[in-house]
């Protein structure tokens, strides 16, 4: 569990159950990505849950008005998993979640530790940065969901420190050193 991240109780979880409208088509999108930036996962078909805390009833209350302001049906409640599907089940859900969120920003860090050349021109490495700015952006958003302390954060942490440092030119020393400090960035073992 992250440091400072609201306390969650044992087998407790929130449950919302909706039913959306056919029409509007952007309604359904836009409920999608709010399920999704709020780290929820599906535990069947319109039904999806987060770990029980003020934080997460807060945001499953607000999106329960939008899906009713949309014209759609929800409901929220509090649920403990008796049989069916277990409470290691539901977390282990939400870390391939996490996990497929953290190997996706090691996709991206990877294919800009590639782009990065030697002797790039001052214009390009200021690029760099706000791409490394965005990885950590996007990084620091997965974090803010990752309830159980997914094991792929490890990783894009490593992966991000190192082209935070190849940025600032302390990986490499000489010319001979700069390909061998651009391939360590990108490879998957990262300390």
């Amino acid at each position: 569990m992250n440091v400072g991240a609201p306390r969650t109780l044992a087998h407790s979880w929130l449950l919302l159950v909706h039913q959306l409208p056919a029409k509007p088509a952007y309604l359904r999108v836009k409920i999608w990505r709010r399920l999704q930036d709020l780290g929820a996962i599906a535990v069947k078909n319109a039904v999806h849950a987060l770990p029980m805390n003020e934080e997460t009833q807060e945001d499953f209350e607000w999106l329960l008005r939008e899906i009713r302001e949309g014209g759609g049906e929800a409901f929220l409640c509090e649920a403990r998993l008796i049989d069916g599907l277990s409470d290691e089940e539901v977390r282990a859900l939400f870390d391939r979640a996490r996990d497929a969120d953290y190997a996706e920003v090691v996709k991206d860090a990877r294919a800009l530790a590639k782009s990065l050349r030697p002797n790039a021109k001052s214009a390009v490495l200021a690029e760099f940065r706000g791409q490394v700015a965005r990885l950590r952006k996007r990084l620091a958003e997965v974090v803010s969901v990752d309830f159980f302390g997914a094991i792929g954060r490890e990783t894009v942490e490593g992966m991000i420190k190192n082209l935070g440092r190849a940025r600032l030119g302390r990986c490499a020393t000489g010319p001979g050193s700069r390909g061998k400090a651009y391939t360590s960035i990108a490879s998957p073992a990262l300390g």
